[in-house]
């Protein structure tokens, strides 16, 4: 019995015991949209919902970029009880405070240093880069160093 015409018979199920139990069922995840796409049972690709856009950039997360990217940086540090860090909606971004003053926009930087570089090269590049990212007051903290 071919099941390829439509006008075919639905196969059936026939478990151990003997009971006929009907059609046969597929699972409640097949032809679910998966990235990249999933073959659904006919085994034609389902279309996955393109990603959500994400926001642009806040400062705090061009300020952490920024200082990353400085070498002999190797972390941002959220200080002794993770008290350093700006709050955005759903994520953290731990080592960076930004505040905004009556004065403008101020932004504390708390970085981790590979040991051997020349602490004030580094922090005053580190300066440098968040300044140009995200403009304002900029405060470099050097809170520890890594081998």
């Amino acid at each position: 019995m071919s099941t390829d015409r439509p006008d075919a018979p639905t196969p059936r199920v026939v478990p151990p015991g003997g009971a006929d139990v009907g059609p046969r069922s597929t699972p409640a995840t097949a032809g679910t949209p998966v990235p990249g796409g999933s073959p659904d049972p006919a085994g034609a690709r389902v279309p996955v919902a393109p990603p959500v856009p994400v926001d642009p950039p806040d400062p705090a997360e061009l300020a952490a970029t920024a200082a990353l990217a400085v070498p002999g940086v190797t972390g941002l540090h959220p200080g002794p009880f993770g008290e350093i860090g700006t709050y955005l909606p759903g994520r953290r971004v731990a080592g960076v405070r930004v505040r905004t003053t009556p004065d403008g926009t101020s932004t504390e930087v708390h970085v981790v240093l590979r040991l051997g570089t020349d602490l004030r090269a580094t922090a005053g590049a580190v300066h440098a880069a968040v300044r140009a990212a995200v403009g304002g007051d900029v405060h470099v903290v050097v809170d520890d160093l890594a081998p």
